[in-house]
């Protein structure tokens, strides 16, 4: 049992050795996702505020699952670019992971901006709500469906 445990750490240690040079732009995604988190947060406290009633304003632990599971994808496209341009295109120096992380950055960036932009009165929100998504709507505590006086769809 002792030599299988040395095994598989010594085959962990390899692989993160070998990914080591993906370290980086994870800890970059990282931090994008998360201030998308905090500013999303930011805008449940603001819609509580507008709309006591309908709103919580409150973290939700299925929020959490939801940052891990978006975590994992990113982490993945990176290894994947990764590993596509120093096996696949190897010698090509393509910086695929770092195209990567940038559109994964921008993905974050224009989440933010939505979110910031989002149940706010100041003019550059207004402005960027003509362009942007308004996300106030998904925390309030009520059907969507009912807003729109539309028919519900399982879509």
């Amino acid at each position: 049992m002792e030599n299988i445990l040395k095994y598989i750490g010594t085959a962990l240690f390899g692989l993160a050795a070998y990914l080591q040079p993906t370290f980086p732009f994870m800890a970059v995604c990282t931090v994008a996702v998360l201030y998308d988190v905090v500013s999303a947060w930011r805008l449940a406290r603001r819609a509580r505020a507008a709309q006591p009633g309908k709103a919580s304003g409150k973290f939700k632990s299925s929020a959490m699952g939801k940052v891990m599971v978006t975590l994992t994808k990113v982490y993945g496209l990176i290894v994947l670019a990764y590993l596509i341009e120093n096996v696949v295109f190897e010698g090509m120096n393509m910086r695929l992971p770092n195209i990567a992380a940038g559109a994964v950055c921008f993905w974050q960036l224009c989440s933010i901006l939505e979110n910031e932009a989002s149940c706010n009165n100041s003019k550059w929100a207004r402005i960027a709500r003509r362009i942007l998504i308004d996300k106030t709507a998904r925390h309030f505590d009520i059907d969507l469906n009912e807003l729109k006086n539309e028919p519900k769809t399982k879509c």
